[in-house]
């Protein structure tokens, strides 16, 4: 209203979690290959908006070009703006683990997690809360951090354990971080505003929050405009705003503060290197991504042409199977939890290789139904034969 003396108005539609919104464009493309009806897209990490582009559902920015190079391309290594401006981080996330330290000695965990491997330890058993990730865009970046932290057989062993240890999946990202508020669960694994949102309402004494080192990547949130938006105009001055210094300072500083928000404290990281710097000393979270070098770089091309594949393979394998999965993980634990049988608990139903063969076949629901189904029948199998035999 500043800048061009006119009120905009904001119809926002919450599907749930990425997954479902990438779900519902989708839809709507389907119903009218010219508009979603939809203006913008925004927010879930650079995946989904590389499916988008990828899908032509995406159109170039029209923003003022100083307002885009106010964004630097790249930070810490990681793109923060498509080439062809179909897309611009408005924020930055990093993923991490999200604790209870009150709980810390009373259960079996006696010191705070440091790795994601951590929460794949026995003593993490039926304590740990995460979303299900064909819900939550958070959850299925988390499963990729990991496989690309630890390499596939690896990750595909400590993804494993720690589905074994969680009491169940939600379908929403913020279950978890109630959980862990509220002592339901002693830990999970979370984008980092959750975790500072919390930590800044409840306190640093009772909550605690670690990125992994070397095991976590910085994210942008991007936000774009979809193919045929009906308010082309507003649109682009929307965008235009959400990276503007006053937007930008509200992402960080605390409810109340001047030049903050008025409602609540969003805990978000700024893509400005000029909102740091005025907001020096007066943030809660005095994170800054741009003095950090220890991300690992993820392919955010490959990531999203997978994305779907990993998130209905990890349903299949420990969401939908997931009584089985604990049922057979709390046998081996109590048979002494051998190297031998997290093995054969935890072995990939497919290689790296094959899932990348299946991004061509993904988009047939027949080809798609059809090996979801041969995934649980051979999982099923799987976890009855460890239960049976679990030494």
């Amino acid at each position: 209203k500043e800048t061009y003396k006119s009120d905009i108005k904001v119809d926002w539609l919450d599907q749930g979690g990425t997954s479902d919104d990438v779900r519902f464009v989708r839809a709507r493309f389907e119903k009218n290959p010219k508009t979603a009806g939809v203006d913008i897209f925004w927010g879930g990490g650079t995946a989904p908006f590389e499916e988008l582009a990828s899908s032509k559902y995406l159109q170039e920015l029209a923003i003022p070009d100083k307002v885009f190079k106010s964004v630097p391309s790249m930070i810490g290594g990681v793109q923060m703006s498509d080439p062809k401006k179909f897309w611009i981080a408005s924020a930055m996330s990093s993923f991490g683990i999200f604790f209870n330290k009150k709980l810390l000695g009373r259960e079996a965990v006696k010191v705070a997690p440091e790795l994601w491997s951590d929460l794949a330890k026995p003593e993490y058993f039926n304590l740990l809360s995460a979303a299900d990730p064909r819900r939550s865009g958070g959850a299925s970046a988390v499963n990729q951090i990991i496989l690309k932290a630890y390499g596939w057989e690896k990750g595909w062993e400590v993804l494993t354990a720690i589905a074994g240890n969680i009491r169940q999946f939600t379908h929403s990202s913020s279950d978890p971080v109630k959980a862990v508020t509220s002592g339901d669960a002693i830990a999970a694994m979370v984008i980092d505003f959750y975790a500072f949102g919390k930590i800044n309402e409840i306190g640093q004494d009772k909550l605690g929050f670690v990125m992994p080192k070397g095991q976590t990547i910085l994210d942008p949130d991007p936000i774009a405009i979809l193919k045929g938006a009906p308010n082309q105009l507003a649109a682009n001055r929307f965008v235009e705003y959400i990276l503007s210094l006053p937007a930008q300072q509200v992402l960080m500083l605390d409810k109340g503060a001047p030049n903050g928000p008025t409602l609540s404290y969003l805990g978000r990281m700024a893509v400005t290197p000029e909102a740091f710097k005025i907001t020096e000393g007066k943030r809660p979270i005095a994170t800054n991504p741009f003095d950090q070098k220890e991300f690992i770089r993820m392919d955010p091309a490959k990531a999203g042409k997978t994305r779907r594949i990993l998130e209905d393979l990890i349903g299949a394998v420990h969401v939908d199977t997931h009584r089985p999965l604990r049922d057979a993980w709390e046998a081996v634990i109590k048979a002494g939890a051998s190297a031998t049988k997290i093995k054969q608990l935890s072995a990939p139903l497919i290689s790296e290789q094959e899932m990348m063969k299946l991004t061509e076949v993904w988009d047939s629901d027949v080809k798609r139904n059809e090996m979801i189904n041969q995934w649980v029948s051979k999982i099923q199998a799987r976890y009855a034969e460890v239960l049976k035999n679990p030494k």
